[in-house]
């Protein structure tokens, strides 16, 4: 018997696909990825091929799109978030750090350490 596939969302980047399929396979859906060699391997034509499809089977439709729904609502605030302030986060831990910092108050990583001096 075949089953039919619908397109859930549609990306320019092969990793934010990836995300979404993910997130989906934890869910017990079974996600496929469509056109993401293509657009992995030359993503400034990602547009060219209509982006990288996420697809499920018809019957999982719904709850995928309430899946991919949530995350891009996350992702959006989360933009929006890093937007309205003028700190970054620490590479190392994920501290906030200000812009002007080199080096960050809850772990110590430095901009200015390499790493042949972390080993």
């Amino acid at each position: 018997m075949q089953t039919n596939f619908v397109v859930v969302d549609v990306f320019d980047h092969v990793v934010d696909a990836e995300m979404l399929a993910m997130l989906l396979t934890q869910e017990g859906l079974t996600p496929q990825l469509v056109d993401n060699h293509t657009v992995g391997m030359n993503w400034m034509h990602s547009g060219a091929y209509g982006g990288v499809k996420v697809k499920v089977p018809e019957s999982q439709e719904a709850h995928a799109k309430q899946i991919a729904g949530q995350l891009r609502t996350q992702s959006k605030a989360r933009l929006q978030m890093m937007a309205d302030t003028n700190e970054d986060a620490c590479l190392a831990c994920g501290n906030e750090m200000a812009e002007d910092d080199n080096e960050c108050g809850e772990c110590g990583w430095s901009y200015g350490r390499t790493s042949s001096e972390a080993d």
